[in-house]
């Protein structure tokens, strides 16, 4: 199966429909989360040292004797945990909701298609840092990629969700949009409910 890695990362770019149904059928679940935690772990890496409060705070460090850069391993750490968790916790609800649309596929299939279908999201690293250097053009341009990127990831998950579920392109996208407005839902409960507690507290 290692060897087919390559020919997968490559296809997603290509000829992404052949690909995910064929990463569907063989649930290659280690590679998938490897793949998933690349790209987040260096699009976070990329996010976290172009933050201009991120690198104060470690400078300041720096002078004041810590030559760990303490804030951005915690920060960094912090992220990944979140990403793994968020990756299996939203699979579970595409996956759910694929079901109630009559979608044929498991968890492990759609797990697997899900997230090799985060791969193109590998280059806008480049941009990013690129963009670093050029001020506010390199930003707005940066911005521009970043977004495009995002929307191409999004049209390639929808794929994930119909090709690891036999699913029509209409309820795959529904299956998206609704586990979307789940996670949606449940932060947005978890905000008022952390505004209550810290206005609580404070009166």
């Amino acid at each position: 199966m290692s060897e087919k890695f390559f020919e997968w990362l490559q296809g997603v770019l290509v000829r992404p429909v052949e690909t995910l149904r064929d990463i569907a059928r063989e649930k290659p679940v280690g590679l998938a989360l490897l793949v998933y935690l690349g790209v987040s772990i260096l699009n976070i890496l990329v996010s976290v040292y172009s933050d201009p409060s991120m690198a104060d705070l470690d400078e300041l460090m720096y002078q004041i004797g810590l030559h760990i850069p303490l804030l951005t391993i915690i920060a960094v750490f912090v992220l990944v945990v979140t990403t793994v968790l968020s990756v299996f916790v939203i699979t579970g609800l595409v996956q759910l909701f694929a079901r109630l649309f009559k979608g044929q596929g498991g968890y492990w299939e759609l797990f697997s298609a899900y997230c090799f279908a985060s791969f193109p999201m590998i280059i806008g690293i480049p941009v990013s840092i690129i963009g670093l250097y050029l001020g506010f053009i390199g930003a707005l341009f940066s911005g521009l990629i970043s977004f495009g990127l995002a929307i191409w990831v999004i049209i390639l998950q929808v794929i994930a969700i119909r090709e690891s579920h036999s699913l029509s392109t209409g309820a795959s996208i529904g299956a998206y949009i609704l586990s979307l407005l789940v996670l949606f839902a449940v932060f947005f409960i978890i905000g008022i409910a952390v505004v209550v507690v810290v206005l609580g507290t404070v009166m």
